[in-house]
């Protein structure tokens, strides 16, 4: 009986994952809240589960989940990157500035890397001060398995191109304190007025 159950709990948590995944394009695409029934259920859908180790802007190595408690609002870009990610960078910005006060202690920005190669610490560092980025954001770096984790983990999509820039997919997720994912903006100059609602009630 036991077992019987515990599959269908795996087969439940399976179909939830495929159905979210085929959500929407353009627009917000998750309707999760912070009040889901089942705690293992937020915890198998957590990319705090991924075990790499991040550099950040500050020189700092962390996991994914020391954010553990925090509100992040999380996209991938590289440093190099001339249009897109600038935009990206952008749009979660007009988040930051919705944010209402009760809640700017523990909403955090996140940009993460595609670029193993070339993307740490010090250009890191001089991407936050070219696109001037307060200790609310933190941008990390990792290897080239973790990213490639990350993005799968994320849907996010992403190439190498010979010269060693990337295209990709462009938007930014909003994640609960769990580190589930809350909610999605696919595609640049999306309205955030979804994610600052969704924001408001966790």
């Amino acid at each position: 009986m036991k077992r019987q159950f515990s599959g269908a709990i795996y087969l439940f948590a399976a179909v939830c994952m495929v159905v979210f995944a085929r959500c929407g394009s353009d627009m917000i695409t998750s309707d999760k809240t912070d009040s889901l029934e089942s705690a293992a259920l937020i915890d198998s859908e957590s990319i705090y589960q991924s075990p790499g180790k991040w550099d950040n802007q500050y020189g700092d190595t962390i996991t994914l989940s020391s954010l553990t408690g925090k509100i992040p609002v999380m996209s991938m870009v590289f440093t190099r990157c001339t249009f897109a990610c600038p935009r990206i960078v952008a749009d979660m910005r007009a988040v930051e500035k919705q944010i209402p006060p009760d809640k700017q202690g523990k909403v955090l920005f996140v940009l993460v890397s595609f670029d193993a190669d070339r993307d740490h610490t010090n250009e890191l560092k001089k991407f936050a001060k070219k696109m001037k980025l307060n200790q609310n954001w933190l941008i990390l770096h990792g290897n080239e398995e973790d990213v490639r984790e990350l993005s799968m983990l994320l849907n996010v999509k992403y190439k190498k191109q010979p010269n060693g820039d990337f295209t990709h997919s462009s938007g930014f997720v909003l994640l609960d304190t769990r580190g589930a994912i809350a909610g999605q903006v696919d595609g640049l100059g999306a309205d955030p007025k979804t994610i600052i609602e969704r924001i408001k009630s966790m």
